[in-house]
């Protein structure tokens, strides 16, 4: 059970929601949404509690008194306040302890995070390979339990949530989705990202290509990590991991546990009901590189592990398909960006079923030449 939090948080109607009666029927009026809203009899009564300054154990505590069993109170009143949320007609206002709190530096960008107390704290840096006690940061993330759920402020004060056991997950992918839309990158690639002798290696496919279980055969071969999921390229061509703690589903476990032991803190379950653990690198790099070589994964049932020379133009193609950009849009830009990485790099299919295997090659192929052969 998470400990209780020693932040202060107050849900109140927002300044212009209006509610009304009109003709016996309880209604709202919002003005930004410019719509109305009815409410039935338990969801008037919950709107009146709050606009008096009301807690939600004291909702609770009404709804008991009006025949309502706790159980069924405290669902609907999560339902109703979630949806109010939503729609931007309640507001959420907390203060924070400055006790529970750490930051970390991404793609170039001060990420700064706070907890309402110690186990939300130990989740939020799960996914973390590297962090320290340092001040504010130009992504900013503040987290709060309401209830049996978890709230997420950004800087911006747009609110989200999710069930603690995604919580992980969850800021893992609210700070790439930053990340991603920052005007310091032209695009991004689905892509894990290595480094060999100063060179970077990328391993593109999409999810179940494996990219992550042969990130961690690969770390444990002597490859530095940068990245097991999204590379950002800048305008010059070269490309920035995002160096979260390697990511890993269940199929991969035994492998993390014979090569780190016990290393992960706990299981997450991501949004899709997908469990994983992390496993933080500390070494992990941080900083743009020129890609060397380029490896598109082709995970095949029983096959062979084979290496397969790609021309650059095929290559391109296929960097094109792992592409997104903020806009959705490839621009010029990011063309000729996406033009020099694949000049300058060595690009080849990975053919393969077994993970040992496929290391093997990869070691044999970053020993034997770097960048372009």
């Amino acid at each position: 059970m998470l400990e209780r939090s020693s932040a202060e948080m107050v849900l109140r109607p927002a300044p212009d929601a209006v509610f009304a009666l009109l003709d016996g029927r309880s209604m709202l009026f919002s003005e930004a949404g410019q719509k109305i809203f009815e409410f039935d009899r338990v969801g008037a009564f919950i709107w009146c509690k709050l606009a008096q300054g009301a807690s939600l154990q004291d909702v609770y505590q009404g709804l008991s008194e009006l025949g309502i069993d706790e159980h069924t109170a405290r669902r609907f009143t999560r339902q109703v306040v979630n949806v109010w949320i939503d729609r931007a007609l309640l507001e959420v206002d907390w203060r924070m302890p400055t006790d529970f709190a750490f930051s970390a530096n991404l793609g170039r960008h001060r990420i700064s995070v706070r907890a309402a107390n110690r186990d939300l704290l130990r989740r939020l840096l799960s996914p973390f390979c590297v962090s320290d006690q340092g001040g504010d940061g130009d992504i900013a993330i503040e987290a709060m339990m309401l209830d049996e759920q978890v709230l997420l402020r950004a800087e911006d004060s747009s609110i989200s949530r999710c069930d603690v056991e995604a919580l992980a997950p969850t800021i893992k992918a609210h700070v790439t989705e930053r990340l991603i839309r920052s005007n310091r990158w032209v695009f991004s690639l689905h892509a894990a990202s290595l480094v060999k002798d100063g060179m970077g290696l990328l391993l593109c496919g999409q999810p179940g290509a494996g990219k992550s279980t042969l990130t961690l055969q690969l770390v444990d071969a002597g490859f530095r990590y940068a990245g097991d999921d999204v590379a950002l390229v800048g305008a010059d061509g070269t490309i920035c991991g995002i160096p979260f703690a390697i990511t890993l589903k269940e199929g991969s476990w035994d492998l993390l546990s014979r090569l780190h032991g016990d290393r992960y803190d706990a299981t997450h379950c991501r949004s899709d009901g997908v469990r994983v653990r992390y496993l933080p690198i500390a070494d992990a790099q941080d900083q743009c590189v020129s890609a060397g070589w380029i490896i598109f994964l082709n995970r095949v049932a029983g096959c062979p592990a084979e290496l397969t020379a790609i021309d650059q133009l095929d290559s391109m193609k296929r960097l094109i398909e792992n592409a997104f950009a903020a806009d959705g849009r490839l621009s010029q830009t990011g063309f000729f960006a996406l033009k020099r990485i694949v000049a300058g790099a060595r690009s080849l299919q990975l053919t393969y079923c077994e993970a040992v295997e496929a290391r093997r090659l990869l070691m044999e192929l970053c020993n034997g030449c770097n960048g372009k052969a």
